[in-house]
């Protein structure tokens, strides 16, 4: 491995190159206190006052590691102490939302610390989310995605750029961090985590790529890379074909995503296959991609088959041939949700949506209204803990405005919701009162008088994906 650039030159290149910052940015900066996360940090202390950012960091504590993650966020709060810049550490406990949705222990932490990381980049109106992945990350998860069996799309790796994130560190190698580490004379902490082999990561990083070092030689690693941004290039590509292809041959109801099999048996096998992808991340953007096993039952045991023809899908999807459409639904037996329980502050995730929910108090100056339905204020004088479950016959609330209750079933009809979107609206309770269905209308009977020093906010949002480190 080539050591003579500098981690310096090589993030300066990759911050360049992908125009992830222009200069003036107020940035959060991901810290978990190991040595990715801290070089990071570093690095962008240092060409702060040149491109004049203003650095807030944000570490997360997932009370999974006792003593060792309370360490950790001692740590990260020193070096803001050293720095003099601002830091959110908190403490949330994770195993509450394993499980959920199907998401594995790791998915869960995953989405808890993307979901709190955006929050906080929007409460203070930060235009970047900075996070430490480096190249080796990248090597890393192109193999567990082979290994897991994701087609093209999902082999072209973790982006330099998604939205309000930037990864400046992913042409850097894991070595060359330690090496700028120890230039700048800090210790990062150790994660004993990262030793579990029962995490895929793990298993790839401490199994699989050392054997693959030994077999082929170190430069391996720098092959592979290559191979991504390659497979990058061509997964841009492919995945624009694919929305072209999809807009012609699917469409969506609300309830159901269904492609129209004559014009699916038109297209090319690699845009065919892409396209049932597509109706997959449609209905259920946050689970984990359709496998080859799948996408091939689908083709011939579904688009061949008759009328009635069925398959079982993961997450209580079902996909069914309709005449001549592909319909892909949620099986009505997997859209209850039983009542979960929603601390304050806490979130929650509602399982098969993928909605995650948040409440928390806030100070009257943070209160802000707007025309964003995934965010209400209300009154903070309300029983806690609140409960978050899915409609149930009976339900009655007090829309805003209105001056007596109605059934929820004709506010939703009134409002023109889809009757599957109906059956998986989240309602959030205090008690047994609705105090908001949650992304249409909070009960005017828990709205604020203006009068409040605070409010009790609710937030109700998708998940994210990559984990910050």
């Amino acid at each position: 491995m080539k050591q003579e650039r500098s981690l310096e030159a090589a993030a300066r290149s990759s911050i360049e190159r992908h125009s992830m910052l222009s200069g003036g940015e107020r940035v959060v900066v991901a810290v978990s206190g190991g040595p990715d996360s801290v070089a990071l940090l570093y690095f962008l202390h240092g060409l702060a006052d040149e491109m004049d950012l203003d650095l807030h960091l944000f570490h997360l504590d997932h009370i999974l590691r006792g003593d060792e993650s309370r360490a950790d966020a001692a740590f990260v709060e020193s070096l803001a102490g050293e720095f003099s810049l601002p830091v959110r550490s908190i403490a949330v406990d994770v195993r509450a939302h394993e499980g959920s949705d199907g998401l594995s222990p790791e998915e869960a932490a995953r989405e808890v610390r993307m979901t709190r990381l955006r929050d906080f980049a929007g409460e203070i109106g930060a235009e970047r989310i900075a996070l430490g992945h480096t190249a080796d990350d990248q090597v890393e998860t192109f193999l567990m995605r082979i290994v897991q069996g994701a087609g093209l799309t999902g082999l072209s790796g973790i982006p330099y750029v998604s939205g309000p994130l930037i990864r400046p560190l992913l042409d850097v190698w894991r070595v060359e961090v330690e090496e700028y580490c120890g230039r700048m004379g800090v210790r990062p902490r150790t994660d004993s985590s990262n030793l579990d082999r029962a995490f895929l990561r793990n298993r790839v990083r401490l199994g699989l790529v050392p054997f693959l070092e030994s077999e082929f030689g170190p430069g391996v690693k720098e092959v592979v890379l290559r191979e991504v941004e390659s497979l990058s290039l061509d997964g841009e590509y492919l995945q624009g074909r694919i929305s072209e292809a999809f807009s012609q041959v699917g469409r969506s109801t609300g309830e159901e995503i269904r492609l129209e099999i004559e014009g699916l048996l038109s297209l090319p096998p690699a845009l065919q296959r892409g396209c049932l992808r597509a109706a997959w991340n449609n209905l259920v953007p946050r689970m984990q991609s359709l496998s080859w096993v799948h996408l091939r039952d689908i083709q011939e045991k579904v688009m061949g088959g008759n009328t009635g023809a069925g398959l079982d899908l993961p997450g209580g999807v079902v996909v069914e041939r309709e005449y001549g459409e592909l319909v892909f639904r949620v099986r009505e037996a997997h859209l209850e949700v039983g009542e979960l329980t929603l601390e304050v502050p806490g979130s929650v995730t509602v399982p098969v949506t993928g909605a995650v929910i948040e409440a928390k108090r806030v100070p009257r100056e943070e209160i802000r209204f707007n025309d964003d339905t995934g965010l209400e204020f209300v009154k903070p004088d309300i029983a806690v803990p609140l409960k978050v479950r899915t409609p149930m016959p009976g339900d009655r609330f007090t829309p805003l405005g209105a001056r007596g209750s109605r059934k929820l079933k004709d506010y939703f009809i009134d409002a023109k919701v889809p009757r599957a979107s109906r059956k998986t609206c989240p309602i959030v309770l205090s008690g047994q009162d609705i105090v908001w269905v949650a992304g249409h209308r909070i009960d005017e009977r828990f709205r604020l008088e203006g009068t409040e020093d605070e409010a009790l906010m609710l937030i109700i949002r998708q998940a994210g994906a990559y984990d910050s480190r």
